[in-house]
């Protein structure tokens, strides 16, 4: 039986986070990957904010959900910290 629901495409923009933290500078930045992608026409972007902010940034977060026209999905932990 054919699927009716398109499908859809999501991009994870931790690694571009993760990328910028390794190397301790400003880039490359989240927001400027997300925002591309969505160009190119990605349906959503996700992300991940963890409780000791290894990668994405509470302003990541921030910055992301004002400029993105698309949908965010942001998964974190459901803690006391992160609430």
């Amino acid at each position: 039986m054919p699927h009716s629901d398109p499908i859809l495409l999501g991009v994870n923009i931790d690694h571009v986070a993760t990328l910028r933290q390794s190397r301790g500078t400003r880039y490359p930045e989240p927001l400027q990957a997300a925002l591309l992608a969505e160009q190119a026409g990605a349906d959503g972007i996700t992300l991940h904010l963890r409780e000791d902010r290894r990668h994405i940034q509470e302003r990541d977060v921030e910055m992301l959900s004002g400029m993105l026209q698309t949908r965010m999905n942001l998964e974190m932990a459901v803690t006391e910290e992160m609430l």
